[in-house]
């Protein structure tokens, strides 16, 4: 059986209550949608999808040869936005003003990694760093969301470092995803072993 994982980097606990914050303010809007939970709040490099245990191992090694050229970077989130820009919307996201060339930079490194650990990569849709706030579960009229997004479009976080990035599994629960780390990959250590 698979290991439902994927490529993120983690926000830190000094940022969540400015997250939570932006999502009650959209919260007044009467539209239906699954907010994501505090604990899970992060920035996806790349869903992988299933993988199998034995690959694991080779996926660690080649994410820690993927940011050997990195060093520890500012990140912070700015401004808000829903997925797909027209028609109904589906996701609801805070978007990523300072740091958001070096996720660029990162995210073709993490996946030429993957591809070197035998993944196989889908579909390479266009990369937009961005951090899920929630998905829409009903779809009759989302202008009152299209109007909450815009009054919270000038939103921004406090600055954060990101010196790692992290193989998550996600476990399916009627409650919702748990997401538990597998590596944390530190851009310092490179290739290294910690």
């Amino acid at each position: 059986m698979g290991i439902r994982s994927f490529v993120a980097i983690k926000v830190p606990d000094l940022i969540t209550p400015q997250l939570i914050g932006l999502q009650r303010e959209l919260q007044k809007s009467p539209i239906k949608i699954r907010w994501v939970e505090p604990q899970n709040f992060h920035l996806t490099l790349h869903f992988i999808g299933d993988v199998e245990p034995s690959k694991i191992e080779g996926i660690i090694k080649e994410l820690k040869e993927a940011v050997k050229g990195f060093s520890p970077f500012s990140v912070n989130f700015a401004g808000v936005g829903g997925f797909p820009r027209e028609g109904k919307l589906r996701v609801v996201w805070a978007g990523v003003g300072r740091g958001k060339n070096e996720l660029l930079k990162l995210q073709p490194e993490v996946l030429k990694a993957l591809d070197r650990a035998g993944v196989k990569l889908e579909g390479k849709e266009n990369f937009h760093p961005h951090l899920t706030l929630g998905r829409v579960k009903a779809q009759e009229n989302t202008r009152p969301l299209r109007m909450a997004l815009e009054q919270q479009r000038g939103f921004f976080s406090s600055d954060f470092s990101v010196s790692s990035l992290q193989l998550i599994k996600s476990q399916l629960t009627p409650s919702g995803p748990v997401y538990t780390v597998m590596e944390d990959i530190s851009f310092r250590c490179g290739s290294l072993d910690k």
